[in-house]
């Protein structure tokens, strides 16, 4: 007898390639709704700190309306802002693991498979959001100067930025895309481990 488990992991190591080929080449794309959500979020919670976020293909450069006190040669009578730039993508690699995942279970539908990718998908836009917010006033921080006089003059903790940050980067961007597919497709996976059960039991009888 065939073991589902090992064709669910062959088929997901066959896919996982294209996923995240498809995922990178439309990495353009897939980073528009992360990238009017965060220019939203930011501008609304500091007005007068963040001016807006501009999109170079999958890149989001935060611009903000800190003006350097430092003149340049050169530079006479022009306007310079601090921009933050932030790659979103280093949080929604999970959506090419979800889809190689999705893809390769047997029992789903094509619609279904659809259906969960794009519920995966904006599941991962939040956590790319997340993320953006987080890198932004983690980088502001660091910046030292003005950077860090006008970021700290929003009373946000340092320490809170650290943790959310370190949490994003490293919990939530790989956890959170396995969990929703574990919840979206429970039914399957306890087949799996019914089906094992059930090979256990005939091993101990053949013995």
């Amino acid at each position: 007898m065939k073991s589902p488990i090992k064709e669910l992991l062959v088929s997901s190591v066959l896919y996982l390639p294209l996923c995240f080929f498809i995922w990178f080449t439309a990495a353009t794309l897939l980073v528009l709704p992360v990238h009017y959500l965060a220019e939203w979020i930011l501008t609304s919670w500091q007005p007068d700190l963040f001016n807006g976020i501009n999109q170079n293909r999958y890149l989001l450069n935060v611009e903000t309306l800190i003006f350097p006190q430092q003149q340049f040669s050169g530079q006479a009578g022009k306007l310079a802002v601090l921009d933050v730039t932030v790659n979103p993508m280093i949080y929604g690699y999970g959506l090419a693991v979800f889809s190689g995942l999705t893809i390769s279970v047997p029992v789903l539908s094509h619609a279904k498979k659809i259906t969960q990718i794009f519920m995966a998908y904006g599941v991962v836009c939040l956590v790319q959001t997340n993320g953006v917010f987080w890198e932004t006033c983690k980088s502001l921080l660091f910046s030292g100067g003005d950077a860090f006089e006008a970021i700290n003059a929003t009373g946000i903790s340092h320490n809170l930025v650290a943790a959310m940050y370190q949490m994003n980067y490293l919990i939530l961007t790989p956890v959170v895309p396995i969990v929703l597919w574990i919840i979206l497709n429970h039914k399957f996976i306890e087949t799996l481990i019914g089906w094992r059960q059930t090979e256990n039991i005939s091993a101990q009888n053949d013995d």
